[in-house]
């Protein structure tokens, strides 16, 4: 299964102009709240703070957090491709740049800036960066990493993530030889110098968002690039936290990481207690109990139940209806690569219901570009350049005007006659209600009953994705850094495009929009472009992703982003 088909999503991005580095400020740590406590003691007995008002200042702030996590794949970061693995590195690895909500705060990197020609991005180090270890970490260390990741020896899935770095795809596959060739260039134990394939604007969101780590070569050769990661003992950490006991499908162990350069300033609670709860109901009791402070993924059947207590956020990417235009049958491709067709089925449900009766988290959603994006002018870029699709509580008078011109185009007289459809998906109950929903209602609206859903195992379906043994089919796909990235990945031949759609105005405008680095032109591109995807109707947009939390109200600073892995304890203050 390629990375960005995920069950759960936990990933996305946001695209903003390149500015300065933001820093983190302690707005929320015990000893400020401690303080404060202090003063109003002070204040109330006239100048004089007793040793109790002490003693409940510092009792209120507990040094350990407990949350039911949904697990890791694996701490390599040569091979992790993994939203969950990177939730964990986010609290243990150092990185040039990095996401907080939804701004990029220097984290390794003190400074940065890009060149005029946004070829070339130049990263100024801080001071004293050590490793766990309490050994220099240095540019070169981060140089190390990339190398890691493009060697093709060491055979990292997730290599094509830095493809936009000179020479780093002919690198990857053998075509260039030498990494001296390669634009990641550690220039002194302070600067690193990282330059571009082509122009791109953007390149600090991508580290932000998919982990730029350092690896320290000594290390790595004695551990092995396969073992990095494999146990507590396997690991360099970097990052505010350290891992002391990791038992895997179990519980993990962190405690903070007083080499860390912000440590005095950042990620205040002490000691972080994660355990993995598969059963759903185990999970609600334990939060009731109090023997976990936060559940990170809560199931639907519980949202009215913790009502009080759920934090939700959405984006990161869509539920999408494939439309193979392929078919399973040739009658079957004949109806599917009509237009019309296509279009009754995107206007011929109502999303907003839809949403509403499986999952009410979700966001209801009909075009291509993520609800965080931001525009040039600072706002939502779904505001600033809104498109003409589906409407969200659907429309089925246009509905059945799309099926009745592609009834004519084919010669049918009769829906009856149309030739069987399969859609299919994985067999996860909520999948279930949510495609039913759309079908039932496909045959209440239009009168179709042509359509057959087909649950199978998520291995068997992932594979019927990549086989096209479908006519529909029913996933999540992230969007990764930018609303270019995921029009890549849709363009023909693109890395979720097996042939079932292809545009060539399409593929021109995000080819153009993607070495754009004008963002006011950028977007205009891009919507161009989204709105043709949109008219083609050939993959369609059901809802945006989300992640539904459960936090206990004594917890501050609880932070999950779509915008970006991570869990983004910063400052996250237990009172209990």
């Amino acid at each position: 299964m390629k990375k960005r088909i995920l069950a759960m999503m936990l990933a996305g991005a946001m695209a903003v102009s390149l500015a300065g580095c933001g820093t983190y400020q302690n707005s929320g740590t015990s000893d400020t709240k401690a303080a404060e406590t202090t003063t109003a003691a002070q204040e109330a007995s006239g100048g004089e703070t007793s040793t109790t008002a002490s003693q409940e200042a510092e009792e209120q702030v507990s040094q350990d957090f407990t949350m039911a996590y949904n697990g890791i794949v694996t701490l390599n970061p040569i091979m992790s491709q993994s939203s969950n693995d990177m939730n964990v590195f986010y609290l243990t690895q150092i990185q040039l740049v990095r996401y907080y909500g939804d701004q990029i705060l220097c984290d390794a990197a003190e400074s940065y800036e890009m060149s005029d020609d946004a070829t070339v991005y130049t990263f100024h180090l801080r001071d004293g960066l050590k490793w766990s270890d309490g050994q220099d970490l240095t540019a070169k260390d981060f140089e190390y990493g990339a190398y890691c990741l493009l060697n093709p020896d060491m055979g990292s899935p997730a290599a094509n993530s830095w493809f936009s770095i000179k020479n780093a795809s002919a690198y990857n596959s053998k075509e260039v030889t030498d990494w001296a060739d390669v634009g990641v260039k550690a220039l002194d134990d302070r600067t690193l110098e990282i330059t571009m394939e082509h122009p791109l604007n953007t390149f600090d969101k991508t580290i932000a968002v998919k982990g730029f780590y350092p690896l320290r070569q000594d290390f790595v050769e004695q551990v092995g690039s396969d073992k990095i990661g494999s146990s507590v003992d396997t690991m360099l950490y970097s990052g505010p936290y350290v891992i002391t006991d990791w038992v895997l499908e179990s519980s993990m162990e962190l405690k903070k990481n007083d080499l860390y350069w912000d440590s005095e300033n950042s990620f205040p609670t002490e000691n972080l207690h994660f355990v993995e709860v598969e059963d759903a109901n185990t999970k609600v009791a334990m939060f009731e109990s109090g023997e976990v402070d936060a559940i990170e993924q809560v199931s639907s059947q519980y949202f009215d139940h913790l009502s009080d207590y759920l934090y939700t956020y959405n984006g990161g990417g869509f539920m999408f209806l494939w439309m193979n235009q392929n078919g399973t049958s040739e009658e079957a491709g004949k109806l599917m690569s009509n237009i019309n067709f296509r279009k009754a089925l995107s206007y011929g449900f109502n999303r907003n219901a839809t949403v509403a009766a499986v999952n009410k988290m979700k966001k209801p959603a009909s075009r291509l570009v993520d609800s965080n994006f931001v525009g040039p002018n600072g706002g939502k870029f779904v505001d600033e350049y809104p498109v003409n699709s589906a409407p969200l509580d659907g429309d089925v008078d246009a509905a059945k005007e799309f099926l009745a011109k592609a009834m004519e185009e084919l010669g049918y007289t009769d829906v009856s006659e149309l030739p069987q459809l399969s859609l299919v998906t994985w067999d996860a109950a909520e999948q279930k209600l949510l495609l039913e929903t759309i079908v039932d209602q496909w045959k209440q609206n239009l009168g179709l009953t042509n359509i057959q859903l087909n649950q199978y195992v998520i291995g068997t379906a992932i594979g019927t994705f990549y086989s096209l043994d479908y006519d529909i089919f029913c996933i999540t796909w992230e969007t990764d850094v930018l609303p270019t990235d995921i029009m890549e990945s849709m363009m023909t031949g693109g890395e979720c495009n097996y042939g079932i759609w292809s545009n060539p105005e399409f593929d021109e405008l995000v080819k153009q929009a993607v070495l754009e680095v004008d963002p006011v032109k950028q977007a205009e591109l891009t919507a161009k472009a989204e709105q043709i995807f949109v008219d083609d109707a050939g993959i369609v947009s059901i809802f945006e992703g989300s992640n539904t939390s459960a936090v206990q109200p004594y917890v501050e600073g609880f932070q999950m982003s779509a915008i970006s892995n991570g869990y983004q304890f910063n400052h996250m203050v237990v009172k209990k």
